[in-house]
């Protein structure tokens, strides 16, 4: 998710103008009703979702995250589960996740490198060997689409996976609808998306653009037609995966300009639940 820098600790710097359109909303949600409405939200869309574990944890699934972590957060604990049933799981990451803060003490190759090596370290811990990373500059997917179109239809075609879980396209970050708009443009054979941003700042969307704003309330107002896969005992496995990416939930270097995600933003994401809507064509349940 990175790539966004701000919820963090303010949402979101991948790209220029969101970091600083995020980074409002950090302070405004202070002394609001918004978080409280986000919790209602998110207790809701899970109380009338279906459930699906059966039909995902053990299919084949492919998990396409436009920024090292993003996988973890969305759907972290039904990776775990799935490579529990012994099937197999590819991860995907689109960009290396270099843009994700600004720093003195580190180069964008050096946070793109430590990226990598917590995507590494995230992925041991949902029990993931296969990871695939594409490269495309982050925050630069959206002038890319073609070209990761393409890459992705030929994952499809090589691991021939059952399911494909990717961004929802109401993700306050232009990486994450890219990488949705593409997988789908790619032809899947079955896909799901899972929200990050839009899980947190759902239902009112603060920060959401003016001319947005309704589209994402009417997204939200829809509760119906979510799915849902139990977190269960694969809650510890996602917690382990999410504490892999320390540059990305502390303020690791020390720096006062570290981006990083707020402790309320993160455990927004190790609820009892991980929840997903589908893309196309339909989930056979």
């Amino acid at each position: 998710m990175a790539g966004s820098s701000g919820t963090r600790a303010g949402l979101g710097a991948g790209t220029a103008g969101f970091g600083t359109r995020m980074a409002g909303f950090g302070m405004r949600v202070a002394g609001s009703g918004v978080h409280a409405a986000g919790d209602r939200w998110r207790r809701s869309v899970a109380a009338r979702a279906v459930d699906v574990t059966g039909t995902l944890a053990g299919r084949a699934l492919m998990v396409l995250a436009p920024h090292p972590d993003d996988e973890t957060f969305g759907c972290g604990a039904l990776i775990a589960r799935a490579r529990a049933a012994g099937s197999p799981v590819t991860v995907v990451v689109a960009t290396d996740g270099a843009r994700s803060t600004a720093s003195t003490r580190l180069s964008p190759a050096g946070i793109a490198r430590l990226r990598a090596a917590e995507l590494h370290a995230a992925c041991a811990a949902l029990g993931v060997t296969d990871i695939v990373r594409l490269g495309f500059p982050d925050g630069g997917l959206t002038t890319h689409a073609d070209a990761l179109a393409a890459r992705l239809r030929t994952l499809y075609q090589d691991r021939r996976p059952c399911h494909v879980l990717l961004p929802c396209a109401q993700d306050e970050h232009p990486d994450h609808r890219a990488l949705h708009h593409a997988g789908v443009a790619a032809g899947p054979p079955r896909a799901l998306a899972y929200p990050v941003w839009a899980w947190y700042a759902a239902p009112l969307f603060p920060a959401a653009a003016h001319p947005d704003r309704l589209r994402l309330w009417a997204w939200a107002a829809a509760r119906s037609g979510w799915l849902r896969v139990p977190t269960g005992p694969y809650l510890a496995a996602k917690r382990a995966a999410i504490a892999a990416y320390p540059s990305q939930t502390t303020n690791l270097t020390g720096e006062p300009g570290w981006s990083h995600l707020e402790p309320r933003f993160v455990s927004a994401f190790l609820g009892p639940h991980e929840l997903f809507r589908p893309v196309h064509p339909p989930l056979d349940r």
